[in-house]
Parts: C-alpha cells; structure tokens; sequence
C-alpha cells in the first residue's frame, strides 16, 4: 500500500522515483527491491543482481551528473538503443533528474530503421553499446554509461513537460515517437495505487517500452519485489517464476502465447495468482490455459485454485491500459470482449463521417483520457490525424453492447473487403482457434487485388497456421477450417501456410500482417 508522500501534488513520472527513494529512506514509505537477471556492472566496479531504492537513487545521481557534465540539459532528447537490460530504467531515472527526455528504442530494431527513428526525434546524444555503424548518425555517443561525481541542479518538471519519447510496435513501418508527459505518464497508476497485485511481482515487459516504465512504478508505489525478466523463452521464463515464486507475471501477449507451448503442468506456478497482459487482446485459447495454473483469493478471501488473467486492452500511445478484463477458470466472456474502459477513460466508437456509430456496429475506436499521449513528436499533423472531436484514434476497430462493454474485432489497416462484405481478421482468428484445436495460433490476411479483382489480380484469403506437429495434412485441417467458417458465415479459406512462431512478428511481439500480404502475394 503506497503512502501519502508518493501521491502529493507534483509527483509525476519525471521525479516520482527520487520521491519514492526519499519516502523509503526517511520510512514513510515501503522500500521495494529490484531484482535482475542480468547483472549490471556497475561503472565503480561491483557486479549488481539487485537495486534498493537508495542504491538506484544514487547511481543514477551520478550518471545524470556525467550528462550534466557533458552539456546535456532540460530538454534534450537522449536515444537509448540498447540490450535488454535493467540500463532504460538507470538512464530513464538519471535523464529525467537533469529534465532531459529519453528516446526508448526496442533493442531487436534494425540499426538502419533504429537511425532514422533517431534522427527524427532530433536526439542530440545516443546511448548504443556498438549497435549503430558510426556513419549513422551525427550525434554524441556514449558505448558506456557517464558517470561523475560532480553537482547538478535537479529538473522541477511542470505537468506537461515531457518525459519519455517511446516508440509504437512499428507494425505499420518505421515507429511512430509518442510522447509522454510528466503527470499524465503518471495518472493511471495515482489511480490504480490501491490495486492489489501482489508484492512479488516478475516483469517481462520489455525494457525498452513505456508500459515496463509504467508498471514498475505501480510497483514500487505499492512497496512490492519486483524480478526484471529479460530472459522471455518459455523455458527460461518458467524457470524464473519457479526460482522466483511471484505472485503477479506480467507481459505483452506474445509471452504468454509462447509460454502456452510449454508442458504447463511440468513446471511449478502454484506461487502465481495473477497474469498480466497489456497491449492486444488475448485470445481465449491460451488464457484457459493458463487460469487452470497457481491459486486466487475469492471476493470472500477464500483460497481458490486457478489464478485470474488480466487482460489489459491497450496500445502504445496510452501511458496506462485503456480497457481491463479479468478471467478465471470459471468465467466464460471471451469472443473478443475486451471488457468497460477504466473509470477515467471516456470511450467511443466512430463511423467513417466521424459520428458516433450505434451500439453493435462497427468503428473507430476512440478515447479520450489524461493518459493519452501528448502527440507525435516532430509530427504534428499525424498527431491531428489520429484526433477526432476531442478523442484519440487508437486505430482498433471495434463495437460497443448494449451494457457498455466493448468488443475489439480487428486493427483498421487489416480487415478485409470481401463480395460478402467486411470481415474482421482477429474476430476470424478467434473462431478458428475455439473450433480447431490443431491449430495453435493463426494470421488471416489478404493478397491479391480488390474484392472484385483488377488487373486480372481476385483477392485470396491467406490463412499462416503455427501448428505443433509437424506431420499435420494441411489440405485435410484447410477442409475442416472452411466448414467452420461457412458454418458462421464467413468467406472460405484459399491457401494455407504454415509458418513458425517467431515468422512475421515485430519487435514487440506483435504479428506484422503487413509483412504476410507482402510474402504470400500470389504469382
């Protein structure tokens, strides 16, 4: 339960982690421990394996003292493309002491995409460990973290000051720069402080994203343990949460897709109550999976057996979840519903004239929410384009129940138009795997010209299947997927591909559906 001096006016994401060292040292406030499993070689010398508060207040004095010795100032974008590691939160924290702003960059960037993302943010520095040619940019570069002793005036961030440029999934190209500022980055967790999530908790967020930033602030308010996992193979994970007994896992959705390869049962996850996702929406299959696992406190404070999934609908221009959904192995609301948005989010759904479509139609959705990202930056006409009425554009399309609970059915730039009319590729998807069990995870994209055809080019429906065993008749599975989507009223299948599970998927883990139109257009 975090304490009054971490929520006090002028706490925000730019200083709330000198604020909570403070709190810990003067003991108004429980001191959270940051676990590694990576050791950081600390510039003094000591190989770490874990962080106090205090210790991370201090080491990163000193390297916000090295960028303040080096002419780095309130202001100045800091790129940080590096290995995964616990080194985003040390430059995350050091850059935001002296009001400079860091530039986070997923590590699996390549160089080539990871110099452009830079170069149109204006960073002025580039922190890289040798993961840029020198000819890529024309900036400072630090191969290792600065590090003085020397004085530095700490940064008193205003509301709207930024304090991360993060990057989105890149699904649709180059990443997009969101950029977040210091009390909205911060709102949903003042929100969420008294949620119980346990106090052991292991991240496998990736490092390098605003949401580990986010989450593991939740953590520290609430005085937890927290275990940063950037080892994310199903078996290394699994041997993490038996090593490190948590009571809460969260990760994007690929994880927890991956994890679901695993002979669950094998392994020990008794300690696990809670599974957290952000970003997509899970689908069904895998989450039953995985509430079958761990143990759960009733609304009566009984044990239960079974944990709860927390699925988290969100995207990367949110500083917080948008939507929240929670199963258990008794609940059954699944077909896509991503569940009623959190208690600050004004959610809608709009047509393509920009009104308000009725309730069980399709749309844009849209929200309106102090988290929401203050823009691009240095593209402020994409900025305007994604706004409408006042709301963001999350570029999802979904519909909204009579009872106000919203069901997500695809990304904008890949439904279908079909002679039958639009279909939704994720609403397909869903079906496919609750009908066919052979079938782990699928991809429905398109090929070809329009619905009609041109050019001599029909449009074909191109199913990518990750199937586990390897002696699976694909003409015969083809066969048994078109009479379930027949039987629902959808278009048939034309090809079936199968692909691997790493095939296609962007740097955050999501599935690039542009990439499979490109590779199985048809010849």
């Amino acid at each position: 339960m975090a304490d009054e001096p971490l929520l006090t006016d002028g706490v925000g994401a730019g200083n709330f982690f000198r604020t909570a060292a403070a709190a810990a040292a003067g003991g108004a406030a429980e001191a959270s421990v940051i676990e590694l499993d990576r050791a950081y070689h600390h510039p003094d010398g000591r190989v770490l394996r874990e962080f106090t508060l205090s210790e991370l207040d201090e080491l990163t004095d000193r390297v916000a003292a090295g960028y303040h010795r080096d002419g780095i100032g309130p202001k100045d974008p800091v790129a940080l493309f590096l290995g995964e590691s616990v080194r985003y939160l040390i430059h995350y924290i050091a850059l935001t002491k002296i009001g400079a702003i860091p530039v986070f960059l997923n590590s699996a960037l390549p160089p080539e995409i990871a110099a452009k993302f830079i170069a149109n943010v204006g960073a002025v520095a580039v922190v890289c460990d040798g993961r840029l040619v020198e000819e890529a940019l024309d900036v400072a570069r630090y191969d290792a973290d600065p590090y003085a002793t020397g004085p530095f005036r700490a940064f008193t961030h205003a509301d709207n000051d930024p304090v991360l440029i993060a990057h989105t999934s890149g699904t649709t190209g180059v990443p997009k720069a969101v950029q977040f500022n210091h009390a909205g980055f911060f709102f949903g967790i003042r929100q969420q402080i008294n949620a119980d999530l346990g106090r052991r908790i292991l991240s496998a967020l990736p490092q390098s994203h605003a949401s580990a930033i986010s989450v593991l602030m939740s953590c520290v308010a609430r005085g937890s343990r927290v275990l940063l996992a950037t080892e994310r193979e199903p078996e290394q994970l699994a041997k993490a949460v038996e090593g490190f007994r948590p009571e809460l896992v969260a990760a994007f959705p690929k994880v927890f897709v991956d994890l679901c390869r695993l002979d669950l049962e094998s392994y020990d996850f008794g300690s696990v109550s809670r599974w957290m996702s952000t970003g997509d929406a899970n689908h069904e299959r895998h989450i039953r999976r995985l509430v079958r696992l761990g143990h759960h406190l009733d609304r009566s404070g009984k044990p239960t057996a079974g944990s709860l999934f927390i699925d988290n609908f969100g995207s990367s221009e949110f500083g917080f979840a948008m939507f929240r959904q929670v199963h258990s192995a008794a609940t059954n609301r699944y077909g896509r519903c991503i569940g009623r948005p959190f208690d600050w989010i004004d959610a809608r759904v709009f047509d393509d004239t920009d009104q308000p479509a009725a309730h069980g139609t399709v749309g844009r959705l849209a929200l309106k929410s102090p988290t929401v990202t203050a823009g691009y930056w240095n593209n402020s006409l994409l900025s305007e384009k994604n706004r409408v009425q006042g709301y963001w554009l999350t570029g999802d399309l979904a519909y909204r129940d009579e009872d106000g609970r919203f069901y997500h059915v695809d990304r904008t730039s890949d439904s279908i138009s079909t002679e039958r009319g639009t279909i939704y590729s994720c609403q397909l998807e869903e079906l496919i795997l609750r009908q066919i069990p052979e079938v782990f995870d699928c991809s429905l994209v398109t090929t070809g010209g329009t619905a009609e055809g041109t050019a001599g080019e029909p449009r074909h429906l191109v199913l990518t299947v990750d199937l586990p065993s390897a002696d699976a008749d694909l003409g015969a599975l083809r066969t048994r997927i078109n009479a379930a989507l027949s039987r629902a009223g959808f278009p048939v299948v034309d090809r079936l591909v199968r692909k691997t599970a790493d095939e296609h998927v962007g740097v955050t883990g999501k599935a690039l559906k542009r990439t499979m139109r490109d590779a199985y257009q048809q010849v």
